[in-house]
């Protein structure tokens, strides 16, 4: 058959472009210096260290760690720890958005390195935009502040349409991201969980909230997670911001800058949010170094900096998923889960059927058809979903909203969802921030319901016999296990796994979870309540058909490997 003319004409241009965005390596500077630096090598003479010293002096060995399951708690305790903190602050996140609560933080760094803090932040690159890296390049000349971005997509990277055709098409290591959180004051106190940087993470957005849980932690396990952090911050990967922007900020950009970030520190202090965070008990306790602190042994997990390179290299793939797996499978009466995506695949369905062969009670809290942000995810998670209740596990799926949300749904649905669907097609399955329908409360949490604001699970706990809880950036879900590095701590602490216990305890009431269930051998019912009486659902509750119907088609055109 003869090619028409034309079509050689807009192909050799398409070609071409896409030639010049899959130049990757080219476009970074891996000769570009980066001084190795690390952790406080004694943090104990700080006023942090000091504080944690003298209350762990009656714990030999063991480490303390407190829950935070609010939002208003995990931004109140990072702000606090950002100003009282005197020689170090490390942070590394996945998302860092420039919204209000995160130039707040961004603020509060800056005045940190005025009085003589280090600084080093450490963002993953997907997410940041022309406007965040001249950010970021900006706060990075000041003298007291490192910026680098980890796995970077090279200066051809300006665009998402950009970034999206490099993830699809150029270098496998641009599918692994950088997914750990942590937040290190003084090599002395760490935050690590599910959370990232940003109003919705921080029950302070007025349209959409995340449900969350991060654990505040001293002693021997703060000083891992800087050792982690440090190999992170040194790795070949992490890439100086200034390396990649395309021209060097000035004294007059960062004067700028503060001015800028001066006047959100303002309207942030004005709003009922601030009031909240200058009432709450635990900006008061960790000022006195009396925060109620549950001591015992744990261990930091984390994967190796390099994972996204050969996912299959035994050495680096698996060494944080492995020993996790080992963990859960020494669980002996229960197991209590809570992934915001739950794709168990093959593999997971074996571990589950052994462990249920031990008669064990596995519990799941995960997303509904309306909470969920990832619609891949969804997908694998809909895949297994009647195997896992033949088999006799219990799923209980988050409410997105007590309010009526079918007004929403279309428009969510199809006009709001394509970039988000874009996205998961290219990671094979991730999440991207996704605003709409309502709020959410889960034991004590600062969210409430009945707004008209939408909220999606975000936590990523596990409970082991009420002994063992792990609290970290790791879903249940391909991601985590083969292409995202990830982190975060498990706790042999009674006590502690009590606390995490009694929040999973409340999250699956019928006030605010569906119990999925089987009506027979292959229908689903979701099962709950409203105002004290019984409701069934036979379908994904408060859902259209169109919306069903357009998940349902995408799944049949969903290969097992994107999930």
């Amino acid at each position: 058959m003869a090619r028409h003319p034309a079509a050689g004409a807009v192909l050799l241009p398409l070609c071409l472009l896409l030639l010049l965005l899959l130049n990757g390596c080219a476009s970074i500077p891996y000769d570009y210096p980066r001084p190795v630096s690390s952790a406080l090598y004694r943090p104990e003479g700080t006023s942090l260290g000091k504080k944690i010293q003298a209350r762990a002096i009656n714990h030999p060995g063991a480490s303390g760690f407190h829950l935070l399951p609010t939002g208003l708690d995990a931004f109140t305790a990072r702000a606090i720890l950002i100003d009282r903190a005197e020689k170090t602050l490390d942070l590394q996140y996945y998302i860092f958005h420039d919204d209000l609560m995160g130039r707040f933080v961004y603020d509060r760094l800056l005045a940190a390195a005025d009085r003589g803090v280090r600084v080093r932040l450490l963002l993953d690159d997907w997410h940041q935009t022309p406007e965040t890296d001249w950010l970021l390049a900006t706060m990075a000349i000041h003298p007291n502040i490192e910026v680098r971005l980890f796995n970077p997509f090279g200066t051809h990277r300006r665009t998402f349409l950009a970034r999206a055709l490099r993830m699809a098409f150029g270098p496998g290591r641009l599918r692994g991201r950088l997914h750990n959180k942590a937040f290190i004051a003084d090599n002395s106190v760490a935050i690590v969980g599910g959370r990232n940087i940003g109003a919705e993470y921080f029950g302070a957005s007025d349209e959409f909230n995340f449900y969350d849980v991060d654990v505040m932690a001293v002693g021997p396990i703060a000083r891992e997670a800087s050792a982690i952090f440090d190999d992170y911050w040194n790795c070949v990967l992490a890439m100086p911001v200034s390396a990649l922007v395309r021209r060097r900020p000035s004294a007059d950009d960062l004067k700028s800058l503060r001015r800028d970030l001066e006047t959100q520190r303002e309207v942030l202090k004005k709003s009922t949010y601030w009031l909240k965070v200058q009432n709450n008990d635990l900006l008061k306790r960790i000022d006195a170094g009396q925060v109620p602190l549950v001591w015992g042994p744990a261990e930091f997990l984390a994967d190796h900096p390099l994972k996204c390179i050969d996912p299959d290299d035994a050495r680096q793939a698996a060494k944080m998923t492995q020993k996790l797996k080992e963990i859960l499978g020494s669980a002996r009466s229960e197991l209590l889960l809570v992934t915001p995506y739950f794709v168990p695949r093959e593999v997971g369905m074996q571990f589950f059927r052994k462990l249920r062969g031990r008669n064990l009670t596995i519990k799941v809290i995960t997303n509904s058809f309306l909470s969920s942000d990832a619609p891949l995810a969804q997908i694998g998670y809909m895949r297994y979903r009647k195997d896992l209740l033949r088999m006799g596990v219990e799923l209980y799926e988050i409410k997105p909203t007590l309010v009526q949300v079918q007004h929403d749904q279309d428009r969510r649905r199809f006009a709001g969802d394509f970039r988000r669907l874009c996205y998961s097609f290219i990671q094979g399955g991730g999440a991207l921030v996704q605003r709409g329908a309502s709020r959410i409360q889960i034991g004590g949490s600062s969210l409430q319901f009945g707004s008209e604001s939408r909220g999606s699970l975000h936590a990523k706990t596990f409970v082991l016999d009420r002994q063992t809880v792990f609290v970290g950036s790791f879903n249940f879900d391909p991601r985590s296990i083969k292409l995202d590095t990830q982190n975060g701590v498990v706790i042999r602490s009674p006590e502690l796994a009590s606390q995490a216990a009694f929040l999973f305890d409340e999250g699956i009431s019928p006030a605010r979870t569906y119990r999925v269930t089987l009506l027979g051998d292959d229908d689903l019912v979701w099962i709950t309540e409203d105002n004290g009486r019984e409701v069934r659902y036979y379908r994904e509750p408060l859902s259209r058909f169109w919306p069903r119907l357009s998940l349902k088609s995408l799944s049949w055109l969903t290969p097992e490997l994107l999930l």
